[in-house]
Parts: structure tokens; sequence; C-alpha cells
């Protein structure tokens, strides 16, 4: 079932670097393989999403060094529109520097994400009205709940992945349909509170359902219906990196298929636990062949 979907937020090149252990402070780790990768919440969301079927756009803002070229090969081969992008040799491209843990797939992220935030003026040539669903991570917020705010009033669905703390929270969750987040954003959001309660007041600011991961702990959905719990799938991890972003990415095309919330959060669990088995933010991602198949071996 095609649908199309923007998405605006962060892009930056990961410099992926595979160690036996995580490194404690002040001590040194000899790196076992290294690599580059495109990565970025919405970035990854779109490139699955592309991989299912979608339609995908994607609003970022990168130089034309060689970061900035590295992007956009990578996010063409993925089949994620860049027609929109704001692309200047007057700002830095967006970087990160990824460890990541042979034993346990754990990953360390020390990020740069770019000299310049989209701005809001910056979406005036957008037509709204040529998308149905619109991906946001958060960053560049007063674009984001502008970006939100537009495609609300074209009719289309609004979701949001976020990651940390972001400025004006309020608004920017009024401003769309669903939130998804790792538990330890509620955590730092909410202290003391448990799931339900902390998710709920998301939902209290203006969202209709929250999604909480928290990795082999396990998946929750928070909506109208109570709240439903999906069970880490059993598997060997060997990359952690991007898993979120795979979830994301799952449960939107699960709410365009018009799927119930336990099917949902099954399918967005199984579509990370793949993505978990491989290196890589492209390489890794699960075709839908390969989801349904996964489920169908764990009934």
């Amino acid at each position: 079932m095609p649908f199309s979907i923007l998405g605006l937020g962060t892009v930056v090149v990961d410099h992926q670097v595979r160690l036996q252990l995580l490194p404690e402070p002040d001590t040194k780790a000899e790196v076992l393989s290294d690599c580059y990768q495109v990565g970025g919440p919405v970035p990854t969301s779109l490139a699955l999403l592309s991989r299912f079927g979608a339609e995908t756009s994607f609003i970022g803002k990168w130089s034309t060094d060689e970061w900035g070229e590295m992007i956009e090969l990578d996010l063409s081969r993925s089949g994620v529109s860049t027609g929109s992008a704001l692309v200047s040799p007057a700002v830095r491209s967006g970087f990160a520097h990824v460890w990541v843990e042979e034993e346990t797939g754990r990953r360390s992220i020390a990020a740069y994400r770019g000299s310049h935030l989209v701005e809001s003026g910056e979406l005036e040539s957008v037509n709204w009205a040529a998308y149905q669903a619109l991906h946001l991570d958060g960053w560049s917020t007063e674009a984001a709940i502008e970006a939100a705010q537009q495609m609300k009033a074209a009719g289309g669905r609004i979701s949001v992945d976020l990651g940390s703390p972001k400025p004006n929270l309020e608004t920017l969750v009024g401003s769309v349909d669903w939130v998804n987040c790792p538990l330890r954003l509620l955590e730092t959001l909410y202290p003391g509170e448990n799931i339900e309660k902390a998710g709920r007041r998301l939902i209290e600011m203006g969202a209709s359902e929250v999604t909480v991961t928290n990795g082999d702990a396990g998946a929750w959905l928070i909506g109208v219906d109570g709240v439903k719990y999906q069970r880490a799938f059993s598997i060997q991890a060997v990359d952690t990196n991007g898993a979120g972003d795979v979830f994301s990415g799952a449960m939107i095309y699960g709410a365009f298929r018009e799927w119930g919330p336990e099917q949902r959060l099954r399918f967005a669990s199984a579509a990370a636990a793949l993505k978990c088995c491989a290196v890589g933010n492209r390489e890794a991602l699960p075709t839908l062949k390969q989801v349904e198949s996964f489920l169908l071996e764990e009934n």
C-alpha cells in the first residue's frame, strides 16, 4: 500500500568503530573494524519506509563538502528524495563518532548535528498537500512545529521520534499525532514516575499515542485503550545503532496499514530486532518480506 511521507530532521555521517568492549574513561581499546555510514533518526526511518514501498522525501541541511556528498548519494540510493533539502557551502555537515561493542551490540555516540538549524522560513516552498504524513525528530524545533502545523492543516498524519528533551516541548508534542521515545527520556523528563503516568503526560500535551522503547526490555504503547506491552524478541544483537529509528519507521508503516496497536507494536519490534542482527544503517534494514517471515516463525 504506497503512501507519501516527508521527513524533517538532522542527518549526519557516522564513523562507526567496532570494539571488543566499550572502554572506560581514560583507557584505550583496540579497533576491530570501522566504516562510514549516513545516520540520523528521520533518514533511517525513511530509508526503511522506502524499502517497504513508500514514497519518501527528506528536508535537512548539509554542506557541499565530502560528508554532504556522501549524504546525498546515500539518500538517493535509499530511494529518499532530497529535492527540498537545504544544501550550502556556508554550513558544515553533521557527523558522529559511533562506538559499537562487538560482544553485545551496545553503542556510545558523540554527535555534531551540523552548524545551522532549518528555519521556519525555509519551508515556504514545500507543497504539504503532496504528502500524507510527516516524520520529525524534534531538532530545528521551531521549523518542526511549523511543519507539523502545515501538515495537519493539509490533513496529514504527524509523528515525532524524540531522543532527548527539546525546547518548546509542549507545543511540539501538541502538534503531532504520535510520539516515540526511549525510556531514558521519560525518566529524564518525569523522574520517579512509572511508564504509563509519564507517557500520559505527553498525551495530555496533545499527542494521541505514545510508544516507549527500552532495548531488550521491550516496548510499550500508551493510548486510548490503555497500555500495551511487547517483549523484545530473542536475537543475537551485533549492532543496536538505528534500532529505534527502524522501530519508528515500522510503526508508521503499520499506521498506514490501519493495524491495531498490538499488531503495530509487534511488527515494529520485529523490524527493530532484525536490524540489530546485522551491521549498518542501510545494509541491515530488513525487507517487508523478512519481517513478515520472522513474525511467522515467532508465532
